[in-house]
């Protein structure tokens, strides 16, 4: 299954090579552009058949369709893959390609060798979906507006870029600023999605919205019931379907999202027939809830397949340690031991987890051994602002058989507390100073976390500490995450490959620690931290990056900022047989290809429908 070759001359070597002096300067337009290496393409199934209909759960629910908002809560797949299905970005990304882009809205683009300027051509047959070309006063209308009065994430993070300039009918260029001109910002750039100026002029661009907006992606949304359910309608004549590395995408005629507040709901739903597709991340549930008749038949599929790209910490309890009780690193290590994973993995989840301690899990990045004497000449300079073992012990956590009490981490656990002036009296920890009952709540969303961390609660007890547990509903759980209303939360920490400067800085960088709706969840607010931020953004080989992640990830990780918890071996897929896709588990693909690649399978559909005695 091979998409045919793009015949396109690269940037790659314009992003590879050494930035001249004379910031006009260019090699000229380019049609892709590669952060390493050469693009490519070869993953779709072009002979994939149209037609059908896709269902799936997700947890949770929704109140908002606006694609720019940080309001509410967000339609997940209108906002997580609003790229691909409603709304297109001026370059697409690769999905099985490190950090490889494709014009889609542009026609071209072409980098200054300084990296001080971007500059896109956009395509002559763009449309939105009311027949109105995409222009560049659409481009250069959203890009001001959000700046304007746009979330406050998207002013934090494209802080990087100056400002924005029409060049043409169909011309413009992103200019940089002069501390943020890396390759990386270049690469960011490409991914703006602009809005349809002729719809937004005239609505609150800063409200919350359920009408479904106007888009120029394969998709628009067809029908709306708030919070339950959303139906995505494949646009007939979208204006990119017949461009060569588009074929075999966007399948579906009709795709449809369910949502359930509760996950045993929403598999109940799978098993009758309400919903064809699942990815399951309880693997409890993966070993307990799909022994049913139809599997055996060969009518419902569980399919397991290994990442192959890094994605970060994956759940972790996060500290807040904007708040005094975490300031401490001793406290954080001591609740940090504390934690018996082997136990829980081996009770709650069938030893199917494992033990995650890196923040790029599945990258070059990840830190193993002791540091290289080129992590050390980053971090020889940094040394009185991070912790001296960075500089002489690997990190581990406490190991056991995955039976009994972690008794010797427990005892450590202790003796750091007694340092920091937590002391037992009466069975009690408290401050030293103050007699103050160490207590804190932990918020989570998801039942099989409160799950995971009732035994934890259960372990801090032996410590005198008084913790809970308290599960709430998504969206006060959404908003209390983005306002840092919490004491620890569990949390997904998202790194990628070659990790996205804006999702970077989101995630760690000190000037994002009081922003609200950012994703430094835990507050950190590290010089040294910043600095290493900035080294792996401003890399210019994989290898300076690897080496500037590496060292970045041992100063998080002796840190204490979060309390690793495992990484699934594999992702589970539990749909019904009716269904195609590409082979699953492909070099850097770190994901199924779900929806875009899929297609119905009539024929297997035909089979599942007789021996069920339906008709779909």
């Amino acid at each position: 299954m091979v998409l045919g070759a793009l015949g396109c001359l690269t940037v790659a070597a314009v992003l590879a090579g050494e930035p001249d002096a004379d910031s006009g300067s260019s090699s000229g337009p380019s049609h892709a552009i590669a952060y390493f290496g050469e693009p490519k393409l070869g993953y779709a199934n072009p002979d994939a058949p149209k037609g059908g209909e896709m269902r799936l759960f997700i947890p949770g629910t929704f109140n908002n369709l606006h694609p720019y908002s940080d309001k509410g809560r967000p339609e997940i797949y209108n906002w997580w893959r609003r790229s691909t299905l409603t709304l297109d970005r001026l370059m697409l990304p690769s999905e099985d390609e490190l950090s490889t882009l494709y014009c889609l809205l542009c026609e071209t683009i072409e980098v200054a060798e300084d990296y001080s300027w971007v500059a896109f051509t956009l395509r002559p047959e763009a449309r939105w979906h009311d027949g109105m070309p995409v222009t560049v006063d659409d481009v250069v209308w959203t890009f001001e507006t959000l700046k304007a009065d746009g979330p406050v994430g998207f002013k934090a993070t494209w802080r990087h870029v100056e400002g924005i300039e029409a060049l043409g009918e169909r011309s413009f260029r992103f200019l940089f600023a002069a501390d943020r001109r890396n390759r990386r910002s270049v690469m960011e750039a490409a991914l703006f999605f602009p809005m349809p100026k002729h719809y937004w002029q005239d609505r609150d661009f800063t409200a919350t919205t359920i009408e479904p907006p106007l888009g120029n992606g394969a998709y628009r949304i067809g029908e709306v019931d708030t919070g339950r359910r959303i139906v995505f309608e494949r646009v007939p004549d979208y204006w990119a379907k017949d461009l060569n590395f588009r074929r075999g995408y966007h399948n579906f005629d009709r795709f449809g999202v369910l949502y359930f507040r509760d996950i045993k709901a929403g598999i109940q739903a799978l098993k009758a027939r309400v919903v064809d597709y699942y990815r399951d991340q309880d693997e409890r549930e993966i070993a307990t809830a799909y022994d049913f008749p139809e599997v055996d038949m060969g009518l419902f599929n569980k399919e397991t397949y290994r990442m192959a790209q890094t994605y970060g910490m994956h759940w972790s309890v996060v500290f807040n340690t904007r708040l005094p009780l975490f300031e401490d690193i001793r406290v954080r290590e001591a609740l940090t031991l504390a934690y018996n994973f082997d136990w829980g993995n081996r009770t709650l989840q069938y030893g199917a987890l494992r033990r995650n301690t890196t923040f790029f899990l599945g990258s070059g990045m990840a830190a193993r051994g002791l540091p290289s004497p080129e992590e050390l000449a980053l971090l020889e300079p940094l040394r009185e602002q991070v912790p001296e073992r960075v500089f002489t012990q690997e990190f581990t956590l406490p190991e056991t058989d995955g039976y009994g009490r972690n008794r010797e981490a427990l005892l450590r656990a202790g003796e750091l507390l007694d340092e920091a002036g937590w002391v037992v009296r009466d069975f009690r920890r408290v401050n030293a100073g103050t007699g103050e009952v160490l207590r804190f709540e932990i918020m989570v969303q998801l039942r099989e976390h409160e799950r995971m961390l009732v035994p934890y609660v259960e372990n801090l007890k032996r410590l005198g500490i008084e913790a809970t547990v308290r599960r709430v509903e998504a969206n006060i759980h959404t908003n209390r995450a983005r306002r840092y209303e919490f004491e620890m939360t569990m949390q997904k920490i998202y790194t990628h490959p070659i990790p996205q400067p804006t999702l970077l800085r989101n995630l760690m960088r000190s000037d994002g620690a009081d922003l609200p709706n950012l994703l430094n969840y835990a507050g950190i607010d590290s010089p040294a931290v910043d600095a290493l931020v900035e080294e792996v953004i401003a890399a210019e080989t994989e290898e300076q990056m690897n080496m500037a992640g590496r060292a970045l990830d041992r100063v998080l990780l002796w840190s204490f900022y979060v309390i690793p918890e495992g990484a699934p071996k594999g992702r589970h897929l539990l749909y019904w047989d009716r269904f195609g896709h590409p082979p699953l588990g492909r070099e850097h693909m770190n994901w199924t290809g779900f929806p875009q690649l899929w297609w119905f399978d009539a024929e297997k559909s035909a089979r599942v429908d007789a021996a069920l005695g339906e008709t779909r």
